[in-house]
């Protein structure tokens, strides 16, 4: 077992059923994973998100609404939603999922954009950090993340896949770059954490059912951060209790920024 346990940093667990969310948890804890952050993407999941995180120790929260889950403007009412979560249980801590997605079948862009917006509002007044999410997006993305000066609260680039250009204009803003499983497959991604700074560098797994897969085992759970750190510690070519601890403190530095009670212990 490493010195140092491991933060993921981005999952959907609330979507498991209590009995498999208790394997899945199981599982993460023998490979050495002791924190899950569990993201909103509407507000019907972020009232299980915050359920989640109130009931277990070892899970925080992050509340938010995804480009993707947007019906209409933001209201008032899901912005009042959103503020009540975070004011009533602190361990909701990261403004997450938010962000932009162009896909051919995604909200319209104006919706998605205002909706952003507001969610980085939201996190500025209430010193959070962001998680956000890009697709097909990657230059308005940076635009709104400039002009709505979210790099005051910090937070990560989640799951990143994109180049070495966009790599360092997300980190000089002072974001996080959030890695997961395309990791272990990806040779261009290889070559960006080769070309970054190791305190750049978290991980996650974006942790989901995935009934797609018809092998049970081979869902995407957790326990996988271990697959990543040890990659990316391959890469770096050092220690893997080096790696270990490295991301364990980028991690809970940048959480930790949006949540001054957060002490290392409660991750450990």
């Amino acid at each position: 077992m490493n010195t140092f346990p491991m933060i993921d940093s981005h999952t959907h667990v609330y979507s498991y059923s209590e009995n498999e969310l208790k394997h899945v948890m199981d599982r993460a804890f023998k490979y050495g994973v002791s924190t899950i952050i569990d993201s909103s993407v509407d507000i019907a999941s972020a009232q299980k998100v915050d359920k989640l995180s109130s009931e277990n120790k070892n899970i925080f929260g992050g509340i938010g609404i995804h480009p993707q889950n947007l019906k209409a403007t933001i209201s008032k009412k899901e912005i009042s939603e959103i503020y009540n979560y975070f004011s009533n249980n602190k361990k909701n801590i990261v403004v997450s999922e938010i962000g932009l997605d162009f896909q051919s079948n995604s909200p319209d862009r104006i919706i998605q954009y205002d909706a952003f917006r507001k969610q980085i509002g939201i996190a500025r007044e209430l010193n959070k950090p962001i998680i956000f999410h890009s697709r097909n997006s990657i230059k308005e993305t940076i635009k709104i993340l400039k002009e709505e000066r979210a790099f005051e609260v910090g937070g990560a680039m989640h799951y990143f896949q994109s180049n070495l250009n966009i790599a360092n204009e997300i980190t000089h803003m002072g974001f996080k770059l959030s890695f997961a499983k395309p990791l272990l497959r990806n040779i261009n991604l290889e070559s960006v954490i080769k070309n970054i700074s190791l305190e750049d560098i978290i991980i996650e797994t974006d942790s989901a059912p995935q009934p797609f897969k018809k092998n049970r085992s081979n869902w995407t759970e957790p326990k996988d951060c271990k697959l990543i750190v040890d990659k990316i510690a391959r890469i770096k070519g050092y220690q893997k209790d080096a790696i270990h601890q490295k991301i364990f403190f980028n991690t809970f530095n940048m959480l930790k920024n949006g949540s001054r009670w957060l002490e290392t212990s409660h991750f450990m």
